[in-house]
């Protein structure tokens, strides 16, 4: 199939799920001359941390770069869990047995919290707790992943269970994996729904929330900070910031340790029901152990496929960036040959380089970052973890706090991955190879 026959004649070089929720363009706002909290980034941490804050009394404004509702919060493949993304093994390996089973079983809280919002918010977002199952790219990875379950399971009360390769077509429709293992207190969401959800109750709590009101300069004073925002100058008592990967030279000692890593997703038109049955029977988010890992599901709908991944992600182009994921996901699902691109579009996540979630506090300025590609659950619940923070709440306590365990950067790293080029190469050469 040619390049260019490979989309749609309508081909939207944007997120599907903006569809359903575009972004939101709020009038223009007039900031007030002070107030109790200003956030900096209106995405899933943003907004939380805004309405818990608001619903105590304190008065909050939110202030977003760009349109509400642009960045990853809505770019996301809609994959929802409370994954940590280091393996329990090599996490229990550095900072030992109980410290590891303490971020793990945070990180599942962090899900419970937000299915419990959702549901007492009555937030429509499509929420589908049908698990999550990562197939082994090699047989060495499906063993791994064994060892990794024997050893959750002695540890941690998470439901989990390994498909040999010779049953794994319960669960996918490809022969290319080595067999898997499925999450089950996991699932996909419609992350445009989500994040709309999210902002409307915070308008409804009497925050503030100024789109197209870009935070240029915080300036730390004595009773506070004074920042400069869009054309505005506010005197705030505290200040968030919940910019994740998309952190620029506003907050310098942030963005050292925030690695931005691009993510590519496509979306295929529309599939007989009878296909998408044999591709994904049970509906489940799906991944691999590629180092350059895919990602994908079904639409909440059923109909389509969206595939995501690092593939390609380079490329500046949508269109070509979605040829590679295309030729990734016609090998996987050879019954996709012929079907055609609908949506292309990039979003960044935001990594750290111990592969953990932070939250703390920098010269005064609170922070919640790093949710490495699981930030549909830890970005919310963190952002209400710093909310607690700031109104002496009991519950504010974490794992995560960077003042129990360093937030690392490295030596010549200013926030831009100069590194990752030769680092994608390479792992790109270890998934070829199947090692």
């Amino acid at each position: 199939m040619m390049e260019a026959a490979l989309y749609s004649d309508d081909m939207a070089p944007k997120p599907y799920w903006w569809e359903a929720a575009p972004p939101s363009s709020l009038p223009a706002a007039t900031l007030p001359k002070a107030m109790d909290v200003l956030v900096v980034g209106a995405g899933y941490a943003g907004l939380s941390a805004g309405l818990a804050l608001a619903r105590a009394g304190r008065s909050v404004a939110i202030c977003e770069a760009d349109e509400l509702g642009v960045g990853a919060s809505t770019r996301n493949g809609g994959g929802f869990g409370g994954s940590i993304k280091v393996s329990f093994t090599r996490l229990a390996a550095k900072i030992g047995v109980e410290r590891a089973k303490a971020y793990y079983r945070e990180g599942w809280r962090a899900v419970e919290h937000v299915i419990d919002f959702i549901a007492r918010e009555g937030i429509e977002c499509q929420l589908a707790l049908t698990g999550r199952f990562t197939g082994a790219h090699a047989p060495s990875h499906y063993e791994a992943m064994a060892r990794e379950l024997e050893l959750l399971s002695k540890h941690l009360d998470i439901e989990m269970d390994m498909i040999p390769k010779a049953e794994q077509h319960r669960e996918i429709g490809t022969d290319h994996y080595h067999g898997g293992r499925i999450i089950h207190r996991s699932g996909t969401i419609q992350p445009a729904l989500w994040h709309r959800g999210l902002l409307d109750r915070v308008l409804e709590s009497g925050a503030l929330v100024a789109g197209r009101t870009p935070v240029s300069a915080i300036r730390r004073e004595r009773n506070g900070f004074v920042i400069t925002a869009g054309n505005s100058t506010v005197a705030a008592r505290n200040v968030i910031v919940a910019t994740n990967g998309y952190t620029g030279a506003l907050t310098p000692w942030l963005r050292r340790r925030i690695i931005p890593i691009q993510s590519q997703i496509i979306v295929t038109e529309s599939i007989a029901l009878d296909v998408m049955e044999k591709l994904i029977p049970r509906r489940r988010m799906c991944g691999d152990t590629c180092r350059l890992h895919h990602y994908y599901r079904p639409t909440p709908d059923g109909t389509r496929l969206l595939f995501g991944g690092r593939a390609g992600a380079d490329k500046k182009d949508p269109r070509r960036a979605g040829g590679h994921l295309y030729r990734r996901m016609t090998a996987l699902f050879p019954q996709t040959r012929g079907m055609r691109i609908t949506h292309s579009w990039t979003g960044m996540t935001g990594y750290t380089f111990d592969t953990l979630p932070h939250i703390g506090v920098h010269d005064g300025i609170h922070y919640a970052a790093g949710f490495c590609g699981s930030g549909t659950a830890l970005a919310a619940y963190l952002g209400g973890k710093i909310a607690s923070r700031l109104l002496g709440a009991q519950e504010a306590e974490t794992e995560f706090d960077f003042e129990r365990r360093a937030f690392p950067t490295r030596p010549l790293y200013r926030g831009r991955p100069w590194f990752l080029p030769p680092v994608l190469l390479y792992y790109g050469c270890l998934d070829w190879m199947r090692l």
